[in-house]
Parts: structure tokens; C-alpha cells; sequence
């Protein structure tokens, strides 16, 4: 996880370095190795050093002998979101395995070079991976698989306008064709191509080298030419000079110009040389004795010629072969690792989406679950609330109704004992103060009627008064009986307080009935409990 979070220098100096680099790289090294004990700086600059030192290195053809500052920059930059840089360091690791002569390492790492440059914008970095992994299997003789890695670089060389590269690509794809026996059409094509880029480029490095390729390919059909070409390459191209000798010993030998060609001949012998030279050297030894008349020697010259050749195009075949067969398995294992690497990928993502899924459900049906547990909780205390009023307003109106009927009671036991003594055998007029007296203590008045009426009205959610509402007949005394009625006074203790006899609120009770539209068999009693409901209810 560390890794997968790796950042870029912000160094001053590195970073400047790094913007010369391409075009200066005499410039960048200058600076990178002005930076004392590199190694204590933090990782991330620690790795853009060891990057950009080794690049500066290999493009100033510098020695070098390990590849332990790349592996630096590999092991920073290989688990990381850097691609770029980590494209660049595998590049310049395969370049450091390839001048160790270690090929194999060079071709995994160039490999991963292109995977990771590939899916950024093109650039030349990639384009040099390309060519190298063609210069690799030329190194394995594998001819064929070069030639389209150089194709691939020109494509990657083409896009990015860079012409000394393409240059080299058209060379190397002109010498692929030359060593795959192609039209000799198309491989003077290609050098034509890469004559005229160097032109343009006015490259002197190259020059000589492509003047000296021209006259190989002409050496057995323009001699003159040939010699004219190869004589220049012999001149000024020091490294090829055994090989350019050895051909021109033949060229030389085509012509019958022995003398010139045992002069070539003596300096191919100076130093050992490659196989094709060695074959070459024979066929002029049979060309100079044939030349010469001693034509027992030239047969027997041509004879080591031929089995020379035989045994270099056997082994030459041999190792194409098992170059192909490797490359084979290579691409087939790539492609077996592919198919499993897609498979278990796709199985990847196929589980993490069911888990996506799975989690979704899971937190779908909580918050479902956690929403109908908060509407029941809900409801429960709304419920509760509901449950605790009505207590409320029923213990409320218990107190009010008991008050309501004690206060009547009381009055009504007065009101009784009051009656008593005035049917008793007092002095008139001290009975007439006394019953005075006493009626303005005890009597019901009009008023406390009312209050009676208003209290039994509220004790029964105002019934009382939509009664009287709807039957406007209703008389005050009439509202009072049925007041009575509610409360439960009986119609013995009724006619007591009202001084009516039973008859009288029979009488009474009719006229309520009428007024209230019931029908006179009818229960008065059971019609207002029908009607108003009491506060139990």
C-alpha cells in the first residue's frame, strides 16, 4: 500500500537535470553528480537519481559495469501509479542487462518497458524499447521477430517526427531483408530510406557505415561499385574493417586481380574473425588457385568453402529453429497467463460486484427494517400518549363527576331536611326568617342550575349543549332533568330537589320526549345514554 502511494521528486536539481536530459545530457550528468551522498536523500528523490543518472550515463556512452543504481529505480517505481517513470526504468534496466550480455533479462525487462509506455502517450522512450527488443533477437538470430519489432519502432518512431531514430530503423530493416534473402528491391528500399534521412540529419556517424552496407549488397552484382563502397568502409569504419577486407578479397578474386586480392586476403587473417568471414576467406583462397591455374587447390578451396557453409547454414538453421520454438512458447505462455490473468479478473470483478450487490441488499433491508422499527416505535409512544390523555381525562372526569354528584347530593339532603322543618309547628314568623335563612344557604337556585348544567355539558364533551342545539324546544328546567338523568340522580331525589311530585316529572319527562321527537314508550334514560355518551366511554 506504501508503494502503490510513491511520489515523484520535487528536488530542485533533479528536476532540472531531468528537463536537459534529452537534449543535454553532458549538462544533466554535471549536475547529478554535483549532489553529494545522493543516497541520504528521501526515497522518492533517491530513485529520480538513480533514474536519471543511469540515463544520462548510457546516452554518454559511459561505462557501465552493475546494475545496482537502475534496480533502485525499479524497485521504487515498479508496484507504483508512475508509469511514465516506471516505464523509463525498466527501458534503462534492459539497456544495463543488454550490455552485460545478459539477453533474456533485457528482453523481460524491455518488455515491460513497452507494457507500461503503451498505455501513455507515445513517446520516444518507447520507440527505443521497440528497437532494442529488435537488436536483442538479432543478437538470437531471430530474424524474422526483429525485423517486426523494428517495423513496430518505425510506426512508434513515425508519430513522434523523430528521424534520427526512424533512420536507424529503416538500416536495421534493410539488413533484416538482407538476411532473409527478401527481393533485393526492397532491401535497397529501406537503405534508400535511411541514406535520405541521414542526409537530411547530416549524420557523419553513420555515413560511412551505410556507403560500406551498400557495396555488401553489391558485392556480387556491381564489382566495381562494390570495391568503391567497401574500400570507404575500409577506410573509415575501423570497427568492420576485418569483414570489409575479406569481402573485398572476394570481390577482388570475381575480377581475376589476385595480387589485390591476396593483399585483402593477408589482412582478414591478421585478427580471427566471424564464421561468414571465414567462409569468404576460403572462396577467395578457390577464386585466387583458380585463377592461377592450380585449379586441384581451388577445388579442394571451394570444397572447405562448401562445407564450411553447409555446417554455418545447419547450425545457423538450428538456432532459428529453436529461436522460433522458444519465441513460441514465450508468446503461448504470455498468452496462456493472459487468458488466466482475464479469467481471474473477471471472476474478481464478478465477486466484487455480487459483494456490491449482497451490501446494497443488506443495507436496503436495514434501513427498511430500521425505518419500520422507528414507525412501531413511533406509533408505540403515540399509542402511549394516547393511552396516558385518556387516563388522564378519564381520572379527570371521575373527580369532576364525583365533586359534581357530591355537591348535588349535599344539596339534596339539605334541600330534603329543609322540607322537614318547614312542615314542622315553629313560630310563623321566626319560621319565615329561618326558612329564609336557610334557602339562601341550601336551596339550588337558578344560577347554581346553570352551573350544574354547564359542568355536566363539559364532563360530557358538550352533548348537552348540541342536544339543546338541535332541539331548540328545550326549556332551561328540561335541561336540568336531563342533566339529572346524566349524573344519575334517580327520579325520587329528582322531584326532591325540584319539590315536583313523581307525577309532575312524569309529566315532565313526557314533554322532554316530545321535544326530543322519542316516541312516549320509549326509554328516556336509555335514549340519553345512547346519545351522550357518559366519560367511561
Amino acid at each position: 500500500m506504501y508503494a502503490c502511494e510513491a511520489d515523484y521528486t520535487n528536488n530542485v536539481q533533479i528536476l532540472k537535470a531531468e528537463s536537459v536530459l534529452y537534449e543535454y545530457p553532458d549538462s544533466a550528468y554535471t549536475i547529478l553528480k554535483s549532489i553529494s551522498n545522493p543516497e541520504k536523500l528521501s526515497r522518492a528523490d533517491y530513485a529520480a537519481w538513480c533514474l536519471h543518472f543511469t540515463h544520462a550515463q548510457y546516452k554518454l556512452f559511459m561505462n557501465i559495469e552493475s546494475d545496482s543504481i537502475i534496480n533502485v529505480a525499479v524497485r521504487y517505481y515498479e508496484n507504483s501509479k508512475l508509469q511514465k517513470y516506471r516505464g523509463t526504468a525498466y527501458y534503462l534496466s534492459g539497456c544495463i542487462s543488454e550490455l552485460l550480455q545478459r539477453n533474456k533479462e533485457a528482453l523481460l525487462a524491455y518488455k515491460k518497458a513497452i507494457s507500461d509506455l503503451d498505455n501513455i502517450e507515445t513517446s520516444d522512450i518507447l520507440g527505443l524499447a521497440t528497437l532494442n527488443m529488435g537488436y536483442v533477437y538479432v543478437k538470437e538470430k531471430n530474424y524474422y521477430h526483429a525485423n517486426e519489432y523494428f517495423k513496430k519502432a518505425l510506426k512508434i518512431f513515425e508519430r513522434t517526427s523523430n528521424d534520427r531514430y526512424k533512420m536507424y530503423c529503416y538500416y536495421q530493416m534493410s539488413q533484416m531483408y538482407f538476411q532473409l534473402d527478401q527481393p533485393f528491391d526492397s532491401t535497397m528500399f529501406y537503405l534508400n530510406k535511411a541514406k535520405n534521412l541521414r542526409e537530411k540529419l547530416n549524420n557523419t556517424a553513420l555515413k560511412y557505415e551505410l556507403i560500406a552496407y551498400e557495396g555488401e549488397l553489391l558485392y556480387n552484382k556491381d564489382y566495381r561499385k562494390a570495391i568503391n563502397h567497401l574500400t570507404i568502409g575500409y577506410k573509415y569504419c575501423p570497427s568492420g574493417r576485418i569483414r570489409y577486407a575479406a569481402i573485398l578479397a572476394h570481390v577482388y578474386s570475381r575480377l581475376n586481380m589476385n595480387d589485390s586480392a591476396k593483399y585483402y586476403l593477408e589482412v582478414s587473417n591478421k585478427e580471427t574473425s566471424s564464421s561468414v568471414n571465414e567462409v569468404i576467406k576460403k572462396l577467395v583462397n578457390a577464386y585466387v588457385y583458380g585463377n592461377e591455374g592450380n585449379y586441384n587447390q581451388a577445388y579442394e578451396a571451394m570444397k572447405d568453402a562448401y562445407i564450411f557453409q553447409d555446417s554455418i547454414f545447419v547450425a545457423k538453421l538450428r538456432d532459428q529453429i529453436y529461436s522460433i520454438d522458444k519465441q513460441f512458447d514465450l508468446v503461448e505462455k504470455e498468452k496462456e497467463n493472459a487468458e488466466l490473468k482475464i479469467a481471474n479478473r473477471s471472476k474478481i470483478i464478478w465477486i466484487a460486484v455480487l459483494v456490491i450487490i449482497v451490501l446494497i441488499i443488506i443495507n436496503i433491508l436495514l434501513m427498511i427494517n430500521s425505518q419500520f422499527k422507528k414507525k412501531q416505535l413511533q406509533q408505540a409512544l403515540e399509542q402511549q400518549k394516547l393511552e396516558l390523555e385518556l387516563n388522564k381525562k378519564e381520572s379527570e372526569n371521575r373527580k369532576k363527576h364525583d365533586l359534581l354528584l357530591s355537591k348535588l347530593r349535599q344539596k339534596i339532603d339539605m334541600t330534603i331536611n329543609f322540607n322537614r322543618v318547614r312542615q314542622g309547628q315553629f313560630d310563623p314568623v321566626k319560621q319565615i326568617n329561618y326558612f329564609d335563612i336557610i334557602a339562601n344557604e341550601i336551596i339550588l337556585s337558578e344560577k347554581e342550575w346553570q352551573y350544574y348544567i354547564d359542568e355536566t355539558n363539559s364532563l360530557f364533551n358538550n352533548k348537552l349543549i348540541e342536544i339543546r342545539n338541535s332541539h331548540t324546544e328545550l326549556t332551561p328546567p328540561d335541561m336540568i332533568v336531563i342533566s339529572m338523568i346524566c349524573l344519575g340522580v334517580d327520579i325520587s331525589d329528582t322531584c326532591q330537589v325540584l319539590n315536583m311530585t313523581k307525577n309532575t316529572m312524569y309529566s315532565r319527562r313526557k314533554k322532554i320526549k316530545k321535544r326530543l321527537n322519542i316516541d312516549v314508550e320509549d326509554d328516556l334514560e336509555e335514549w340519553i345514554r345512547l346519545n351522550i355518551k357518559s366519560f367511561a366511554a
